[in-house]
């Protein structure tokens, strides 16, 4: 690649021919490289000479790439806050409407936590071959850690692959950043996202659990047999895995903290209180004072109002 883009600077007006010809390749090999190179915004094909190609300074390139990349996060925060709406309208109407004839007979709707507890325990039990997880929230109580851990080991240890995502803000939680990092060296899959639509859990492909009330984790549970749902529901999980970003078993959180900043920060800009930050990011309220704390020093700033200055000149948010 990168003789490949020496030579485009060496020799500005090269034709595909005549590029393909001087690297000893075919066509076809030469245009996969060419199209990578466009890709990183290094190339770009002059529209006054067709077929001229033209190198671009890596500098500018890398503003391009930038530039880009941050529209793309831009367009992919926008469509995960959409479909936590959307999710959080869908489940809210469906939990709470009394006269509701369900396309999907089957499904248990589980008010009581015990009883929630003891399902998932059964079915966890009962996973052959694979759990996908929604986990927007770090911040969980040791006993329920303690009460996880066990079964996540024994489905770990019987070849169940286990697949969970987290919020980046995983970072600021210590207690849940070990306990990831657990399931990493176990062998589960774990990758970090800017934000997740509500809670979920999918075991074999068959079974969907999701809140009755994806704002309140004590409203309880509904149970979703194998159904178009379940298969949408999977779909939907897949759609945010392919986004994350692995979480390695040496932690890799300094940039999931430069992420979970900006999150905390672009709520303040919108006068969110820190319970709102909190339950939004799925964080504790002493997590987003301490990440405000944190960067209120490292701005050099006495307020959240001159912090909030500073991030918009800084371009932090």
């Amino acid at each position: 690649m990168t003789t490949a883009y020496n030579l485009l600077l060496q020799r500005p007006g090269l034709d595909l021919a005549q590029f393909a010809e001087e690297l000893g390749c075919d066509a076809e090999f030469a245009t996969a490289i060419l199209d990578r190179l466009v890709d990183l915004a290094l190339l770009h094909r002059r529209s006054d000479e067709v077929g001229m190609l033209v190198a671009v300074s890596p500098i500018v390139a890398m503003q391009h790439l930038i530039a880009r990349e941050q529209l793309l996060l831009h367009e992919r925060h926008d469509f995960l806050q959409r479909s936590h709406d959307t999710f959080t309208s869908i489940l809210r109407s469906y939990s709470t409407t009394t006269e509701f004839e369900s396309p999907e007979p089957d499904i248990e709707q589980l008010t009581d936590l015990r009883a929630v507890r003891r399902r998932l325990e059964e079915l966890a039990m009962s996973a052959r071959t694979e759990v996908l997880s929604f986990s927007p929230s770090a911040y969980n109580p040791t006993a329920t850690r303690d009460a996880s851990r066990p079964l996540d080991m024994a489905m770990l240890d019987r070849g169940v692959r286990m697949q969970t995502l987290y919020l980046d803000t995983l970072a600021f939680e210590p207690a849940g950043l070990e306990y990831a990092l657990t399931l990493v060296n176990a062998g589960a899959d774990v990758r970090l996202v800017p934000a997740l639509p509500m809670r979920l859990i999918l075991v074999d492909g068959e079974t969907a659990i999701v809140p009755r009330d994806p704002d309140d984790d004590t409203a309880g549970a509904l149970i979703v047999p194998h159904s178009g749902l379940v298969t949408a529901l999977h779909a939907l999980f897949m759609s945010y895995w392919k986004q994350g970003r692995p979480l390695t078993a040496d932690g890799d959180s300094d940039a999931g903290a430069r992420t979970a900043d900006r999150a905390v920060l672009r709520l303040l800009a919108t006068g969110a209180k820190d319970e709102a930050i909190a339950r939004q990011l799925g964080m504790s309220v002493r997590t987003v004072r301490r990440i405000v704390a944190d960067i209120m020093v490292r701005a050099e700033v006495d307020s959240r109002f001159a912090l909030g200055a500073y991030a918009t000149a800084h371009n932090w948010i």
